[in-house]
């Protein structure tokens, strides 16, 4: 399924690790806004909670993109830090961020 413009099924949990780092602001808005309007309830997605800048890429580049800072989402209801060390712990706040989508 292509998460930017696919029907996504209603599901407990939706796992994106590693994708939206990938995509262009654009793609990134695209795919939340999937996310959400799938009525599933929880989205566990990769976040940087300590990088503030969300710089725009090509899609297919990547970077850091911290989920609540800019893409419209509350902060996480829980954090799973990954204990990254790439790039020499320039990412270690490089985490699973769990958010309720279903406003229950």
């Amino acid at each position: 399924l292509d998460v930017t413009k696919d029907f996504l099924p209603e599901v407990d949990l939706i796992l994106c690790r590693d994708l939206l780092g990938h995509f262009s602001n654009y793609f990134v808005q695209k795919a939340l806004r999937n996310i959400i309007s799938s009525g599933s309830r929880y989205l566990l997605a990769t976040t940087f909670p300590k990088h503030e800048n969300n710089g725009d890429i090509w899609t297919g580049d990547w970077r850091p993109i911290n989920l609540a800072s800019y893409y419209g989402l509350p902060d996480p209801i829980a954090i799973f830090n990954e204990g990254c060390t790439a790039g020499g712990g320039q990412f270690a706040d490089k985490s699973l961020g769990l958010w309720r989508l279903d406003n229950e």
